[in-house]
């Protein structure tokens, strides 16, 4: 289906499955089996609200494939208007309940812009986990950077090519960052922001991520992929009511899959000066499974 015939779809259909009632104050739109909690934080239009559920809509969907639902049944969002040469210049995660994210946009740019920005995948792809901690958000980074850019490809946003060169670019950028190369990444990450060291820490984290997912592709035992093991721990862990730490995310980890894989190397990555060598993981069998044509759906709806 053409591009702009998928979002004249998503249109009629966002139109169909929002719900325009206060509920403490935020709008409510029931989109991919969740519902998001619409926190309008300034003055948009009716035609630019209406822009703005739609680029939701869009992005609960590619988010959802990961593995099949939302990372969670309320999600907020937090909409701001702010002048910028982007649709998105940039967001946060809101780690309070309930817990979201805050978009910074310019809601004049059209609704393409909004849809094929990396910002969104990336932020939504945090809350598939919990806050890790300041002394572990190279591992809670990380999984939004390998996420933001996969899942683009499986929505058809990306090329298979694309996808690899956007990977290679970040851990290339990871890796010409060597500024601080005598502390570890463990000693780097709580002062990223102070060192301006983001890149090694973001994409030494996403770096991590494709190599768990694929050793966890080579298991013998009953192999299994990164997908799956978001999908358990959402199932049997996320809403805790209990602060996590990245070591201990990793622990319930190994746990779901029955080996020890995670932890290992959590600790290795913790210790390293540089981000390892990628070269051979993005040349790896596994990578035509990760990117594989069955994952590309090409397609926008709205349940």
């Amino acid at each position: 289906m053409p591009r702009n015939a998928q979002l004249l779809l998503l249109v009629l259909m966002t139109v169909l499955s929002t719900q325009v009632s206060a509920h403490h104050g935020y709008e409510r739109m029931e989109v991919a089996g969740s519902r998001l909690l619409i926190d309008w934080q300034g003055e948009f239009s009716t035609a630019q609200r209406m822009k703005l559920k739609t680029w939701l809509g869009s992005v609960s969907q590619t988010v959802r494939l990961l593995h099949g639902s939302l990372p969670r049944p309320k999600i907020r969002i937090a909409l701001k208007p702010y002048p910028a040469r982007q649709a998105v210049p940039f967001a946060r995660v809101l780690r309070y309940e309930p817990e979201g994210v805050l978009f910074y946009v310019n809601p004049e740019h059209p609704l393409d812009e909004f849809v094929t920005d990396w910002t969104a995948y990336h932020e939504l792809s945090h809350l598939f986990i919990p806050y890790p901690g300041l002394d572990d958000v190279w591992f809670s980074e990380g999984l939004a950077s390998y996420y933001q850019n996969i899942l683009q490809f499986r929505a058809g946003l990306l090329t298979r090519e694309q996808t690899l060169q956007r990977l290679r670019g970040g851990f290339d950028r990871g890796r010409k960052d060597t500024k601080y190369s005598e502390l570890t990444l463990g000693e780097l990450t709580p002062v990223m922001r102070e060192k301006h060291t983001f890149m090694r820490v973001y994409w030494s984290g996403a770096l991590y991520f494709l190599e768990a997912d694929i050793a966890l592709r080579k298991l013998t035992t009953t192999p299994m992929t990164l997908d799956d093991v978001l999908r358990e721990f959402g199932a049997c862990c996320l809403m805790e009511d209990r602060e996590w730490t990245g070591l201990e995310i990793t622990e319930q980890f190994d746990q779901i899959i029955g080996t020890p894989l995670f932890v290992p190397l959590y600790k290795a990555y913790e210790q390293t000066n540089a981000i390892p060598n990628y070269l051979l993981l993005l040349e790896s069998p596994e990578m035509d499974a990760i990117l594989g044509a069955n994952f590309q759906t090409g397609t926008l709806t709205v349940q």
